[in-house]
C-alpha cells in the first residue's frame, strides 16, 4: 500500500484555489519513506493576504512569484495523486476543495484519489481526542514538537509521524484504520448518484377506461307528494 502524506498552504482565502506550496511525500505501508518530502511552490498569481505573509509564508515573496503557476504543474500533481493508494492529510476538507477550485479556475479536468482525514481519527480515537491542531495532535501521540511549521512539506512529513504513532499505539496498519474508522475517509469525486428512472407503462398492457358510476335517485318517503 502506497500512502502519500501532503499539505497545502494558501495566498488568499478570498481567491478560489490560490495554492501556493503544496508539501508531500510517499511511504508504503510499514512507514518507510519512498519519495522524501518535497515541496512544490507555487505561484498562486493573485493579492497575498496580509496575514498570510507576514507569518505563515515560509519563502521569500519573490521567490514564490517567480515560480510557474498552477497549470505549469498540474500534469505532475495529477500523476503524484493518482500514482497511490490513498492522499493522507490533516483537516483534508480544505485542502481537497483548493485542488478543486485551482483546477476549476484554470479549466483542467479534476483529479479524483482517495483520502484519509488524520484529524478526524483523532478526534474518533479514545485517547488524546481533546488534542487540537496538528501540533497539540503530535505533541499528544508523538510527544515531540513538530517542526518546519507553516512549510508544506514539514506539515506532511508531522502528519506521516502523526498517523505512524497511532498505528503504533492500537497495534493497527494504516489500512485497518481506514477500515475502522470510515467516517475519515472519501474521495474528492464522489460517484454521482443516479436518478431512478420512471417506469414506462407497457405497451400491451390495455388502458382501462372506467364509465362514471349513475347516480342513485333517492324514492320519495311514504306520504310525500
Amino acid at each position: 500500500m502506497k500512502l502519500l502524506f501532503f499539505d497545502m498552504e494558501f495566498a488568499n482565502g478570498q481567491v478560489k484555489g490560490s495554492i501556493y506550496s503544496l508539501g508531500y511525500l510517499i511511504t508504503d505501508e510499514n512507514f518507510e519513506i519512498l519519495t522524501p518530502p518535497t515541496d512544490l511552490i507555487i505561484n498562486p498569481e493573485c493579492p497575498w493576504n496580509e496575514y498570510v505573509e507576514q507569518n505563515i509564508l515560509a519563502y521569500p515573496k519573490e521567490t514564490v512569484d517567480a515560480a510557474p503557476a498552477f497549470p505549469m504543474h498540474y500534469d505532475a500533481i495529477k500523476a503524484l495523486f493518482e500514482s497511490v493508494d490513498v492522499a493522507v492529510g490533516f483537516a483534508v476538507s480544505n485542502d481537497v476543495k483548493a485542488l478543486k477550485r485551482d483546477c476549476d479556475r484554470y479549466s483542467l479536468p479534476l483529479i479524483n484519489y482517495r483520502w484519509f482525514d488524520t484529524e478526524r481519527l483523532c478526534k474518533n480515537a479514545d485517547k488524546h481526542s481533546d488534542a487540537r491542531g496538528l501540533d497539540g495532535c503530535v505533541r499528544a501521540w508523538c510527544g515531540a514538537e513538530p517542526e518546519n511549521r507553516h512549510r508544506s512539506d514539514g506539515d506532511a512529513y508531522a502528519t506521516m509521524l502523526l498517523l505512524q504513532a497511532i498505528c503504533k499505539d492500537t497495534h493497527a496498519t494504516p489500512e485497518m484504520l481506514m477500515i475502522a474508522y470510515p467516517e475519515c475517509t472519501g474521495e474528492a469525486l464522489p460517484p454521482k448518484k443516479e436518478k431512478p428512472k420512471a417506469e414506462k407503462p407497457s405497451p400491451h398492457k390495455r388502458r382501462r377506461h372506467h364509465r362514471p358510476k349513475k347516480k342513485k335517485t333517492e324514492k320519495p318517503q311514504d306520504g310525500i307528494a
